[in-house]
Parts: structure tokens; sequence; C-alpha cells
């Protein structure tokens, strides 16, 4: 007699393919992470996949939806009292962090994907889309303006120049060339920081100056 699961069960055993898609997607790449190894990933046989989704490309859609509450709860907790360059200077310091560069499973999808979903359709083209524009309008109420841009305008360039950075740290052998890139994509990312750094230094004396 075969046995019935209810819809809570069903729904339990999807989110934990889901939780095991999005690091092995996010670590390995899409192209290498098998249908096999995400249902292993997640305590499962292959063969109760079908049950759950059509294809890995409808996997890959879904994985996306749950990667932006993963970005959420890293970029944003705890950062609620925060507004403006100082907000947006905490949200940078914790993606282009060490801990981040260093995980890129339990990170943010962009730096690890967008480069192969490029190549993988429209639907998961289109979940990756939707991921960014929802990253975006979570960041921009909170974001001041750029010289020459709207704040949403200054998000969509400061996501691509942190994904990007984060990317090429990741990328490089040098562990020094990798934390300067890092820093260096701070600076530029929340240039009010860097400019009142240099203004607090030129203020200072010099020695032998009263």
């Amino acid at each position: 007699m075969p046995v019935r699961y209810t819809a809570g069960h069903k729904e339990g055993t999807r989110r934990r393919i889901l939780a095991a898609a999005a690091q092995s997607f996010r670590t390995k790449g899409v192209r290498s992470a098998g249908v096999d190894e995400v249902m292993r990933s997640a305590g499962l046989t292959a063969g109760g996949f079908y049950a759950h989704f059509p294809s890995k490309r409808a996997l890959l859609a879904a994985a996306l939806r749950t990667s932006l509450e993963d970005a959420r709860q890293r970029l944003f907790a705890g950062l609620e009292e925060l507004r403006g360059a100082a907000w947006l200077r905490a949200v940078v310091g914790r993606y282009l962090s060490r801990t981040h560069r260093d995980d890129p499973g339990g990170g943010c999808a962009l730096p690890s994907l967008a480069g192969e979903i490029a190549r993988e359709g429209r639907r998961p083209r289109q979940a990756l889309q939707a991921y960014l524009q929802q990253l975006v309008a979570e960041i921009a109420p909170r974001t001041p303006p750029a010289p020459g841009l709207e704040p949403e305008d200054r998000v969509l360039a400061t996501v691509a120049l942190l994904s990007g950075a984060l990317m090429l740290a990741r990328a490089v052998d040098d562990p020094e060339l990798s934390d300067r890139i890092l820093r260096a994509a701070r600076r530029l990312a929340v240039p009010e920081t860097a400019l009142a750094a240099t203004t607090e230094q030129a203020a200072r004396p010099t020695r032998g100056e009263p």
C-alpha cells in the first residue's frame, strides 16, 4: 500500500530541496551541481525530484527566489536604525567582507551565478532579474543619491560593483590582491566615507606642528 504524505510534509521536503539547491548552485555552479547531488545534499533520493520540480531549470529559478531571503538576512539584519551613507556603508562592508568572500555557498547568488545564468534560458534569467530588482527595491529607499544619479540608479551601479568585485576577489590566487579588491571596491561604493576620512586626515596636524 503506497505511503500517503500530508501537504505539509511535501512542502517541507520542497524547502529542503530548495535550500540544498541554492547552496549547491552557489558553491559549484549550475552545470556542476546536478539533480542527483542536490537530492543527496537534501537527504533524499533522486527519484523523488520530479514530484516537486518539472526540470533542473525550474529548480534553479525557485532556488534563486530562496536565495533572496538568504541575502536579506546576511546584508540587512540589525541595521534598522541606520540611514543614508551610514546604512549603505554597513551593507557594503558586509557584502565585501572576507566572510562573504569565503562563503559562496551561503552568500549572494549574483557573483556566483550571473555569468552562467545568462546562458541558461529565459526562466532562470527572469528569476535572476527578479532577484536583482527586489534587491534594488530593498536598498534604494535607504540610499542617498549620488551626483547625477537617482537612488535606484546608484543602487544598480553599486550592486554591479559589489558583485563584480566579489567575483574577482574569489577568482584571484593572491590573498593580498583579493583583500585589496575588497577594500578598493568598498571605498568606491561609498565615496562619502573615503571623502570624510581624507578630510579628517588632512585636518590633523603633522609632526612638529603645534
